[in-house]
């Protein structure tokens, strides 16, 4: 009876310990977002069309305020912010899922690295042709 009552005190030990844990949020440890932009900042990329500043061109992104993500005009799909920070999750029109953490955001240029080649390569963006 003793063994029985002390197994019972001592689960019931480290179910208190697990529960008063910090109950703080805690961020994500990963260095693919800054968190570092606000919401007026994420509020310039909408409801526009980004052209590639590369001379080698590249895919026109919108970002529709409704959470629709525009690929090359026409190309359909979804996009979320994730945790509130700089990091989104988007899904094409053919249903593959990236992530873009995003760099910087003014009025007239964006730039972001993406998950498909593992956060290396900076792309950026402007809002003429």
């Amino acid at each position: 009876m003793k063994k029985l009552s002390l197994y019972v005190v001592l689960l019931l030990s480290v179910g208190f310990l697990a529960a008063c844990g910090d109950d703080d949020t805690v961020e994500p440890t990963s260095t693919t977002s800054s968190g570092k932009l606000s919401a007026s900042q994420k509020s310039m990329l909408y409801d526009k069309v980004w052209f590639s500043a590369s001379s080698a061109g590249g895919i026109e992104h919108e970002f529709l305020s409704d959470g629709t993500l525009r690929l090359s005009r026409g190309l359909d799909g979804r996009w979320t912010w994730l945790n509130n920070g700089d990091t989104m999750s988007c899904e094409d029109h053919t249903g593959g899922r990236f992530k873009y953490a995003f760099q910087t955001i003014t009025s007239n240029t964006m730039s972001f690295k993406g998950s498909t080649d593992n956060y290396k390569t900076l792309f950026e963006y402007k809002d003429t042709e």
